[in-house]
């Protein structure tokens, strides 16, 4: 950009794709007296003077917004104020040099240097710029090891004082939320984007374990509870399947288990002393062929109930002890046993639930389950937690209304791999029905909800946000399309919505004050 910009103002401009200037509005200068007071003779009438301006533009990480008075060749001006956030976390810059680089008429290169900031966000240089005429001003922040270039923009250096513009009205109608409110609370923006977006409907579920992944275990045999050296899982412990989880020791109320494995124990000799026969050819193969098929049937039996094959050697103590094991791998939902307590054949004392993979039961209101069932997947919330999460791909659309609750079932799987998620967790859905629109979308929590409004704050400026009412379409949970009320490039207040809310009715005046502490 060259030349000279007619209006007394200064020049929006961006330099580059990582940054772009939003606005530039022009700033009355301090009252200036224009003459002198003849002696006896009534005062010169004063003047204010414009020529200044306000910045706002961003790069990936940082928010940039500056206020600098107006520049007169060779003259020291008055500090300007920068502001520098970290887009991440919404934090003010608290450490590091900024330098501005001027390239003025003719390719003149002027550059002036802070160390650090004058107070947490706030760099407050006073450049002195030699020669009227337009320059082109760049910044670079060198802070935690990282060097951040920052494209400006133009900025007017007038030649004389007299010739500095009259200020223009502001206009009024902005709220104001300064910088060091919006460090206090947690704040952040988003553009407004134009993105594809699923037609959705809302419905509330809950997060289930599916019936593969969820072990109800019982007791095979009537028993006591041994004590082992080590402890019993305890609920919450991950077992691998195959895991021991309790030794029994089968009372004579119930022997069916020590039954067995006497009867496999001395099968087994059997066949044993059955194949020397066989071999010393004593006895016929028909006599081999049948205490083989006994055996057999003896150890299937004992592996019906879980039992184990006895040691070889006959040396296992604890053969006729049963170890109850975990069929799954998983954590342990419940555990309904205590070491010496006797248990009932039948009798549940172990839950076991592999959580990796979880089911989401919706419940979609009748009036759209028309609609349901092209349902492609979901984004939910789930109580206490505002984390997005997603069901990827759906398991099943119910076929039939539940009478009572007037809402139609949908299964959906959710990947489960960190395990952030619990059973039994109450969710509050977008169900994808349809295809996707685009248009401008904005995320979904910049919209808020008042006196039957959807509305939006929109930063106008760093300092500077609007009210839109918006007319809204389909979201997804994660963004929702705009029909009208905002643009694509502007960029909405999507956390500290309710502080701007505030500030607008002046329930933050006292806070927001009228200026920086600069």
């Amino acid at each position: 950009m060259t030349g000279t910009d007619e209006h007394p103002r200064s020049r929006g401009g961006a330099f580059g794709p990582v940054g772009r200037v939003l606005l530039l509005l022009g700033l009355a200068a301090a009252p200036a007296a224009c003459g002198g007071a003849g002696e006896g003779g009534p005062a010169a009438e004063a003047h204010e003077h414009g020529g200044g301006a306000v910045v706002t533009t961003w790069t990936d990480s940082l928010e940039l917004f500056m206020e600098y008075p107006a520049q007169v060749a060779g003259t020291a001006g008055d500090p300007w104020a920068i502001h520098l956030t970290r887009r991440d976390g919404w934090s003010p810059v608290a450490e590091g040099t900024l330098t501005l680089f001027f390239t003025g008429p003719e390719g003149s290169a002027h550059t002036v240097r802070s160390d650090a900031p004058a107070r947490a966000g706030v760099f407050t240089p006073a450049p002195t710029l030699p020669a009227a005429g337009e320059y082109r001003l760049e910044m670079v922040l060198e802070s935690r090891g990282r060097r951040q270039e920052i494209p400006v923009g133009p900025v007017t250096v007038h030649a004389a004082e007299d010739e500095l513009p009259h200020p223009e009205e502001e206009d009024g109608d902005g709220i104001t939320f300064l910088k060091e409110q919006q460090w206090e609370v947690p704040f952040a923006v988003a553009e407004v984007e134009r993105r594809p977006v699923p037609a959705s409907v809302r419905a509330s579920g809950e997060l289930t374990a599916p019936a593969d992944r969820m072990a109800r275990i019982s007791a095979p045999v009537t028993g006591l509870v041994e004590a082992r050296a080590e402890a019993m899982p305890a609920p919450g412990t991950w077992v691998e399947k195959g895991e021991v989880l309790a030794v029994l020791a089968p009372t004579d109320a119930d022997a069916s288990y020590a039954r067995l494995r006497g009867r496999v124990e001395r099968l087994e000799r059997e066949v044993a002393r059955a194949e020397r026969l066989v071999e010393a050819e004593a006895v016929a193969e028909k006599r081999r062929v049948e205490a083989r098929h006994e055996l057999s049937v003896a150890r299937s039996a004992l592996r019906a109930i879980g039992g184990e094959a006895p040691s070889p050697d006959g040396a296992d103590d604890d053969g006729y002890r049963f170890h109850l094991r975990s069929p799954i791998t998983g954590v342990v939902a419940e555990r309904d046993l205590s070491p010496g307590q006797r248990v009932e054949a039948g009798e549940r004392v172990f839950t076991v639930v592999d959580p990796r993979t979880l089911w989401l039961r919706l419940k979609v209101p009748a009036d759209e389950a028309a609609r349901a069932s092209r349902a492609t997947g979901a984004t939910f919330r789930v109580e206490g937690s505002q984390a997005l999460h997603r069901a990827a791909s759906v398991v099943s659309v119910g076929d039939v209304i539940d009478p009572q609750s007037r809402t139609l079932p949908v299964l959906l799987r959710v990947d489960n791999a960190d395990r952030r998620l619990k059973v039994g967790m109450l969710a509050r859905a977008r169900l994808f029905v349809g295809d996707t629109v685009t248009g401008p979308a904005i995320p979904s929590e910049a919209v808020r909800d008042e006196e039957g409004l959807k509305v939006a704050y929109v930063e106008a400026a760093g300092e500077t946000f609007e009210r839109r009412v918006l007319e809204l379409g389909p979201g997804d949970g994660e963004w929702t399309l705009v029909r009208s009320g905002v643009s694509p490039g502007e960029r909405v207040v999507t956390e500290g919505a309710y502080q701007v809310h505030l500030a607008s009715t002046g329930a933050d005046e006292a806070a927001a004050g009228h200026g920086h502490p600069h």
